[in-house]
C-alpha cells in the first residue's frame, strides 16, 4: 500500500530566517496521530537564509541525518568537528549520552536541506559524527546507499537497523525499489515531478510504502530520498 502525503498537508514554519515543513510532530507543531512511522521520528524540510542559521544547542539519544539539496551548511560541534557541505553530501550525528552543535548558512544563497531524525536502538550511546560528499554520477539515474545499520562497509552507519537512499533521476526514466518482506518505505520527493507508484507527486509531497515495491517515473528532472526500515507499530 502507498499513502501519498501531499505538501499541501505538512505543517509550515515560517520565521523569516528559516521556513520549515515538517512530516511529523515537532516543535510548536504537536499532533498525537502523527508522531512517527516505525522508527523515523522527524523529517523536516528546511531552507535557511543566507549569513543565518541555527545556534548552538544540545540533542540526546537520537540519530540526526542531514542531506544538503542546495547552498552550502557549516556544521560545528562539541566534538570538536567543524566543516561546510554542499548539494548531494549527507553529515551524521549520533548524539547519545548528549552533545551540542550549530547550523548555520555562512553563503550568500539560500541552504535547502532535509533533516531526518532516526530513533537510535537504545539509549546513552557513545556520541559521533559523520560526513561524505559524493560525485553526482553515484546517484545519477541509480539508487545510492547514504546510510546503514551498524556493521555494513564503505557507508555511514547508524545506531538502527534503517537505511537511506537518494537519487537524481532524468526525465522520463523510470527507478524500482524492491521491497523486502516486514519492511517499509518514507519516500520524499525533494525536486521536480513524478509518477510514485502509478500516483502523480509533486515537489516536496511524500509517500509512506508498505506491502510493495516502490515504482519511480520521472515527469520532470527528480530528486527523491527514502528510508527503509523495519515495519512495526512503534509506540512512543
Amino acid at each position: 500500500m502507498t499513502t501519498h502525503i501531499a505538501t499541501s498537508r505538512l505543517y509550515t514554519a515560517d520565521h523569516g530566517w528559516l521556513k520549515s515543513r515538517f512530516h511529523f510532530s515537532f516543535a510548536e507543531y504537536y499532533n498525537r496521530d502523527n508522531m512517527h512511522y516505525g522508527v523515523l521520528r522527524v523529517m523536516n524540510d528546511d531552507i535557511i537564509q543566507p549569513h543565518t542559521g541555527f545556534g548552538t544547542h544540545p540533542h540526546q539519544d537520537m540519530e540526526i541525518i542531514t542531506y544538503v539539496i542546495r547552498g552550502e551548511l557549516t556544521h560545528q560541534d562539541s566534538m570538536g568537528n567543524k566543516e561546510s557541505l554542499g548539494r548531494g553530501s549527507v553529515q551524521y550525528l549520533s548524539a547519545g549520552t548528549g552533545i551540542t552543535h550549530s547550523e548555520k548558512n555562512e553563503g550568500d544563497e539560500e541552504v535547502h536541506l532535509i533533516q531526518t531524525w532516526i530513533l537510535p536502538h537504545s539509549k546513552g550511546l557513545q556520541p559521533q559524527y559523520g560526513s561524505k560528499v559524493f560525485n553526482p554520477e553515484t546517484r545519477h539515474n541509480k539508487w545510492l546507499h547514504l546510510i546503514a545499520p551498524q556493521g555494513t562497509p564503505d557507508i555511514i552507519n547508524i545506531y538502527q537497523d534503517a537505511n537511506m537512499y537518494v537519487s537524481e533521476l532524468d526525465q522520463n526514466k523510470t527507478l524500482t525499489f524492491e521491497l523486502v518482506k516486514n519492511r517499509q518505505l518514507y519516500v520524499k520527493l525533494m525536486e521536480g515531478d513524478a509518477k510514485i507508484n502509478g500516483m502523480d507527486f509533486k515537489e516536496g509531497d511524500a509517500a509512506e510504502v508498505s506491502g510493495e515495491d516502490l515504482h519511480v517515473e520521472a515527469l520532470s528532472d527528480v530528486h527523491v530520498l527514502l528510508v527503509e526500515m523495519e515495519e512495526e507499530n512503534l509506540k512512543l
